[in-house]
């Protein structure tokens, strides 16, 4: 590809930039006419003509060629980014393996193996209206969702899984080299969509096993040093389960920082309870949530968040308007509704 710069001899120079020009290059150009507006070139060997609309034809003072490559459209910050490890599919898993699909116990994601309530399979079957688009602010499932978290529906922002919700609140308030704070080892998609944002990551170590406890004294120089945006926090922890102390979480969110509190597995966790109703009192705080563990539902992509109504104000203005699917929303209402169930598979 070639992109021409051209420059007329009228009185204010006009320069015009023509891109996705495909001839050999370097080349050279011995004729030109400006009559059009809208480019059209023919480039037989060493001629090309340029036809713009024009009232009247101008002739060129010089055309000026630059060669480029296809990696100068991409984000500098792209160009080095890592891709995320994503698991391998139940079917290709099967076929490398050459075991069938229902003899293999899948553990390198934790998926509910149960699958979802019975309830979920009979909403998608019956679904009426998969050919409109959805509603955008999910209004159904999020009044559900304020019945079974106890907070109002105007806190609550549903997305498609937990992940969604992670990037589109870094992409509402990282600027470029802004910093989070990571407690490894723990869940990997918030170093990635970091990454993604062109942020960058401060990563205060978790202690040893069993423990891991995170270390609230290194957070707290950290948040002094670097001034980051937003501080990670998982609880029960993903891969290792471990809790963070309701203490450290309370110490930690009087830091001048936006605290994200990931609680995909707290369903699973008898000591402790959600701090969904928290964000109500904390300016600061926003917790995570979703279908996929407790529910079964990984595949259909369903998670929610309990967020302040200052930052939901943004999340709305920056959202997909129809980032969660008809059936989506109509599987975890069914969810929802099979309380005998999510209390059996949480125990």
């Amino acid at each position: 590809f070639v992109r021409l710069t051209i420059q007329t001899r009228a009185k204010a120079h006009t320069t015009f930039t023509l891109t996705h020009i495909q001839c050999p290059a370097p080349f050279r150009v011995t004729g030109a006419m400006l009559t059009s507006q809208s480019c059209s070139v023919m480039h037989d060997m060493s001629v090309t003509r340029l036809f713009f609309k024009k009232y009247s034809p101008q002739k060129l003072s010089g055309v000026k060629c630059r060669a480029f490559k296809n990696t100068d459209f991409v984000r500098k910050h792209i160009l080095d980014l890592a891709p995320y490890q994503p698991i391998v599919p139940f079917d290709v898993l099967s076929e490398q393996l050459d075991i069938p699909v229902d003899e293999i116990v899948k553990l390198d994601a934790n998926e509910n193996p149960y699958g979802p309530p019975e309830a979920v399979f009979k909403a998608l079957a019956q679904s009426k209206f998969p050919h409109i688009y959805p509603d955008p602010e999910s209004r159904r499932l999020r009044a559900q969702l304020s019945l079974d978290c106890g907070i109002p529906a105007d806190n609550i922002l549903v997305g498609c899984g937990a992940d969604e919700l992670i990037d589109l609140l870094l992409r509402i308030v990282l600027e470029p080299g802004d910093f989070i704070v990571n407690t490894p080892p723990t869940f990997g998609m918030y170093a990635f969509d970091c990454a993604i944002n062109a942020g960058r990551v401060i990563d205060i170590p978790r202690g040893e096993a069993p423990g891991f406890k995170i270390n609230v004294r290194g957070i707290q120089e950290a948040v002094r040093e670097y001034k980051p945006k937003v501080l990670f926090l998982t609880s029960p922890n993903n891969p290792d389960g471990s809790i963070i102390d309701p203490e450290d979480i309370d110490e930690l969110l009087k830091l001048p920082v936006l605290v994200i509190l990931d609680e995909a597995y707290i369903e699973f966790c008898n000591s402790q309870e959600s701090r969904m109703p928290d964000v109500l009192q904390h300016d600061n705080l926003v917790v995570l949530r979703t279908f996929s563990k407790r529910a079964g539902l990984a595949g259909i992509r369903i998670g929610y968040g309990a967020v302040p109504l200052w930052l939901m104000n943004y999340c709305w203005r920056v959202k997909q308007p129809y980032n969660v699917s008809v059936l989506a929303e109509e599987a975890a209402c069914a969810a929802l509704e099979s309380k005998e169930y999510l209390q059996v598979k949480t125990i």
